[in-house]
């Protein structure tokens, strides 16, 4: 026992030991940027922290008094509640679930591949640690603040609980929870925990299976049955917005759709890559457990190409891409172990193991070890545009204002937010959607006694005329995560005008070096 646990810890502690260091140079760097403010990489975040705040305060929604279900996770926004004053809240647990992300991958690969040589081995497995950290994003999901460090977590537990199934012949309890939790981490995660239930099933685990199923059903429409008695949809307002197979309530035409664009985006097409290698197990492999655990993983990939997503700054595709990883290193790796390890020519071998490793983690990853760079100035983007926002609201207007992007606005912000796009406001959504008046914006302006708006002047057509434009925030640094390098500042109301361009004046002087407020011409 003390020697297996000596051969696990120089691969997991060189895995932790270069997360970590990452993490930290990354984090330093944003702090030196940010004025010494550490500033997620998207605005989105902190939608889930203002929406944690006032669920510690009882309410569910963004703002007090009003329901909404701004949270793409059901329960991400309830894990950062007790935590939600600070945003290193959400970047601490984001840490932990990397770390704990590799502790799983090291005893995934424990039960992968037996190399007699412990020398060879902790080289081996800590490279393959390593490039697995590059080749999933594991880093730069932590600086999103997002949920997607839990997601992938939950993916790697729910991977490597029916590695033990096929080794032990066994259920782990937690492998279960895990299939049950996903979901309920992101919607787009049921591809992974149906995946497992069909598995269990192959394989006569009815009990199991149903069990997960039901609870499954039972939370999931627990959720939207709440979300249903506080006047909402059956879905969050985030899921609505960006999800094209919720919007069309789940029409065939909108699956098909999602094919097509899945097989020319590139990650899409590792995927499918993998997914040929693990067809070609299904039929060939000389086990019939790892051959059904070929077969399920194809049916998760195919689940994400016509109802997942990809991109959002390297975050949507890396649960599936992650749990694709470690099936074919499991199902694989036993094939060239004998050959490469066992042999004569062992560091020769392990050599030209690694470097065929390495080259394929690049291939894989080459997006997100690109994207290491860019995280400070995408750090540095959201602290030059929405913070700044935030900072305007929070300490010179402080009133109600109308925005499309949620986040930093309306997080530690008191007054009234109403959100154009609809994620943190559903009449907003279904006026955007739905209304055919060229006028909803005003009218739902004017009914909450909103008289400053901030948004991308690209996302709307139908601006009111009754809108004075005062002005545009623009980005001192190349853009690399908001949607556009400059917000427009307008007012709803002549009469305000006056007093939001005296606090306009008096805010622009406080603003970063190189970001600058371009005020309107006739305004100057």
């Amino acid at each position: 026992m003390n020697n297996a646990n000596r051969k696990v810890n120089i691969p997991l502690f060189s895995g932790i030991a270069f997360l970590l260091t990452l993490i930290l140079i990354e984090f330093i760097t944003i702090m030196i940027l940010n004025d010494g403010l550490f500033v997620f990489t998207l605005d989105d975040p902190y939608v889930h922290l203002a929406l944690a705040e006032n669920i510690k305060k009882g309410h569910y929604g963004i703002n007090m008094g009003e329901f909404s279900s701004p949270s793409s996770s059901v329960l991400w926004p309830f894990i950062l509640a007790p935590f939600s004053s600070s945003p290193y809240s959400a970047f601490l647990l984001n840490v932990i679930s990397a770390i704990a992300s590799v502790i799983v991958l090291v005893k995934i690969l424990n039960l992968s591949i037996q190399i007699k040589d412990d020398h060879a081995r902790n080289i081996f497995f800590s490279v393959i640690t390593i490039l697995f950290i590059l080749a999933t994003n594991i880093v730069g999901l932590i600086f999103t603040g997002m949920e997607h460090s839990l997601q992938v977590l939950v993916v790697l537990i729910i991977a490597y609980g029916l590695l033990i199934e096929i080794e032990e012949g066994k259920i782990e309890w937690w492998l279960l929870a895990a299939i049950i939790i996903a979901p309920l981490i992101r919607y787009e995660c049921m591809a992974i925990s149906l995946t497992a239930i069909f598995y269990l099933l192959m394989n006569r685990r009815f009990k199991p299976a149903g069990i997960a199923l039901f609870f499954i059903l039972v939370f999931l429409g627990g959720f939207s049955i709440f979300l249903m008695t506080l006047g909402l949809d059956l879905f969050p307002g985030s899921v609505i917005v960006k999800s094209s197979v919720v919007q069309s309530r789940g029409a065939i035409v909108t699956f098909i759709s999602n094919l097509k664009f899945s097989l020319s985006y590139r990650q899409s097409v590792i995927l499918s890559f993998g997914a040929l290698m693990l067809l070609l197990y299904a039929l060939w492999g000389n086990k019939i457990k790892r051959r059904q655990l070929a077969t399920v993983t194809i049916f998760a990939v195919f689940l994400h190409f016509i109802a997942g997503s990809y991109g959002w700054f390297h975050r949507y595709e890396i649960y599936i891409l992650a749990f694709e990883l470690v099936v074919i290193l499991y199902l694989f790796l036993p094939l060239i172990s004998d050959r490469f390890f066992n042999s004569n020519k062992l560091t020769f071998n392990l050599l030209s193991a690694i470097a065929f490793a390495s080259v394929v983690a690049v291939f894989i990853g080459g997006p997100y070890v690109i994207s290491l760079f860019m995280i400070p100035v995408a750090s540095n983007n959201i602290y030059e545009q929405q913070y700044q926002m935030h900072r305007f609201v929070v300490e010179y207007y402080k009133k109600p204002v109308a925005v499309n992007d949620l986040g930093y606005v309306s997080y530690k912000n008191s007054n009234y937010v109403l959100d154009l796009w609809g994620v943190g406001t559903p009449k907003a959504l279904k006026a955007r959607l739905n209304s055919d008046k060229a006028n909803w914006m005003q009218v739902l302006t004017d009914k909450a006694n909103v008289k400053l708006v901030m948004i991308y002047d690209e996302w709307f057509n139908d601006i009111p005329d009754k809108w004075i434009k005062i002005g545009e925030l623009h980005l001192g640094k190349r853009k690399i995560t908001p949607a556009h390098s400059s917000v427009a500042f307008y007012v709803t109301n002549k009469d305000s005008y006056p007093e939001i361009l005296r606090k306009l004046v008096l805010f622009s002087k406080t603003l970063p070096v190189g970001v600058q407020f371009k005020f309107e011409k006739s305004d100057t």
